[in-house]
């Protein structure tokens, strides 16, 4: 290989892992694409909070959406009466830079070995995913604390899963602070009992040709998002969540001439660049976030499952 680069060409239907190296727009591409598939804890916490500038941010967990005092019935030209409006001890939340790189050999550029360069990004991708998917999830865990009881054990034939869960949600909606579960997320083994429950199926429609009945491709029950994950921490096998309210992931941009934008979904941002000296090309990759759980009351964990 020569330096500097030739510009990358691609022959017939065949892309090149000059190509790719040569293009960082299609290698981010195909990185989010790679973590997209992996992650949930984007999902669970869909607000987002830039922080460039600062790195830092001050807020409060759990803050009531009422005034300390109940109205009162007032007569002509009485005073209102006053009210004290509380709030919650602030916290901080600092973002932190995950990071991760790794080197492609000329040898390798040359002998247009794609099959290295694929087997790296997935890598890279699967270890950014699931490293901050795992640091989400076990925040979100940490800092919901509510449970609901299963009415029995899931692998029983008498239990009822889809109940269990909604009893779950109902525990968060009761509370009157504005929140409506709309995501159960479960480990595989919890997610199948569900969706192969009998008395599940049995509410799914069967009209239309794309229906889960047919496909088997149930995402989302009674207007809840059913989301399957490995990481969610030890002991919990099923939990109940809004996601409007629950929380934020809190990014920062710190430039360096990286591709990919902090504030999407999978947030990580990939460099390449030439190695002179060890004859090769790196790829660096980043993620520079936080997991900040503002409102824990939009959690249940459901146990005894």
């Amino acid at each position: 290989m020569t330096y500097p680069a030739q510009p990358p060409t691609i022959s017939g239907n065949n892309v090149t892992v000059a190509y790719f190296l040569n293009n960082p727009k299609y290698l981010q591409r195909l990185m989010n694409n790679l973590i997209q598939q992996r992650l949930i804890g984007d999902k669970l916490l869909s607000g987002r909070v830039d922080l460039t500038g600062s790195g830092s941010m001050l807020f409060e967990v759990g803050e009531t959406i009422y005034s300390d005092k109940s109205s009162e019935r007032v007569d002509a030209l009485m005073e209102y009466p006053n009210t004290t409006v509380s709030g919650t001890p602030p916290q901080i939340a600092s973002t932190e830079k995950w990071a991760l790189a790794t080197d492609i050999s000329d040898e390798a550029i040359a002998r247009n070995r794609w099959d290295s360069v694929n087997r790296a990004l997935v890598k890279i991708a699967n270890r950014i995913a699931f490293g901050f998917d795992a640091l989400t999830l076990a925040a979100i865990g940490s800092a919901v604390t509510q449970t609901s009881a299963a009415s029995d054990a899931w692998s029983n034939a008498s239990a009822d899963p889809f109940l269990d869960a909604m009893l779950a949600a109902a525990v968060s909606d009761s509370l009157n602070l504005g929140y409506s579960v709309d995501t159960f997320v479960l480990t595989p083994t919890y997610y199948a009992r569900m969706v192969a429950a009998a008395k599940v199926i049995e509410r799914l429609p069967r009209e239309g040709a794309d229906q889960p009945i047919l496909t088997g491709n149930v995402l989302r029950i009674g207007g809840q998002t059913l989301l399957k994950s490995t990481n969610l921490p030890s002991g919990v096998n099923v939990m109940a969540v809004d996601s409007v309210n629950l929380g934020s992931i809190a990014y920062e941009r710190l430039g360096g001439g990286y591709q990919g934008d902090p504030a999407t979904d999978s947030g990580v941002e990939s460099k390449v660049f030439r190695k002179e000296s060890n004859d090769g090309v790196r790829i660096q990759v980043r993620k520079v976030a936080v997991p900040v759980i503002q409102e824990p009351g939009a959690g249940v964990k459901v146990t005894g499952a």
